[in-house]
């Protein structure tokens, strides 16, 4: 394991995504599709736990949110219309609580996300998360782990939604020179820093990838794999978001 990194790999994660805003593209929403909306965003908050500790590199906290999601009874006046997604929610947590490793539920999570999307597209919903733009003076090597956080969470609400704008806005932000092992430790052996610099090329070009990507579901194979790297590149630091 690699010790004394700087604080730069030390940022603070969200445990759970704030609520997005589900917007109807007809004038008029029933009773059962705005409980059916409520119940989406439990949904959405479990799943971005196993997101978070995903990243975290935390795989034994990923089962009790998989298992709430993979048995929990949904509710009785459920439209119909949602029960395939629902299903596929239930299989693809149940792969998270089956995962052998991080790399395996990231994926799995990924493919969660991804069905939120699809759900929202075939429920004729319109997502709004009201994200900011990124903050003026995050540019440099101190806040560079702060923007792979950013660009992360835009492309998860790009598969979410979905919307290529957020996507977009995310694999931009991956776009840019990785650092160098050297930027963030004087302290890391030769194989050591071979490594991290292998994770971090990776992660830009899966982001440059991205970017070319249309589709949510080869949208979400390269998302799934993003986050196994971020998980793996925590575990091998010892630091990151919530450790």
């Amino acid at each position: 394991m690699i010790r004394h990194l700087a604080p730069i790999f030390v940022v603070s994660l969200s445990l759970c995504l704030a609520g997005p805003q589900l917007v109807y593209a007809q004038a008029e929403v029933s009773p059962e599709e705005s409980a059916a909306a409520d119940h989406m965003h439990e949904h959405l908050t479990q799943i971005s736990i196993i997101k978070a500790y995903v990243i975290m590199g935390d795989l034994d906290s990923t089962r009790e949110p998989a298992n709430w999601l993979a048995t929990h009874e949904t509710m009785e006046s459920l439209p119909a219309s949602y029960e395939p997604f629902v299903e596929f929610m239930r299989s693809s947590a149940r792969q998270v609580v089956d995962a052998s490793d991080l790399n395996e539920a990231g994926a799995a999570v990924s493919l969660m996300a991804q069905n939120c999307g699809n759900c929202h597209v075939a429920s004729n919903l319109n997502v709004e998360f009201g994200y900011d733009d990124l903050p003026a003076g995050w540019s440099d090597n101190e806040t560079h782990m702060q923007r792979h956080q950013w660009a992360v969470d835009r492309m998860w609400e790009g598969l979410i939604g979905p919307s290529d704008g957020a996507w977009y806005r995310g694999t931009s932000m991956l776009a840019e020179e990785p650092l160098h092992a050297t930027d963030v430790s004087d302290d890391v052996t030769a194989e050591e820093a071979a490594a991290l610099e292998q994770l971090a090329a990776s992660v830009h070009e899966l982001g440059a990838q991205g970017a070319e990507t249309e589709g949510l579901t080869d949208r979400s194979r390269i998302y799934g794999k993003i986050l196994g790297m971020c998980a793996d590149c925590h575990t091998r630091v010892g630091q990151g978001p919530g450790m």
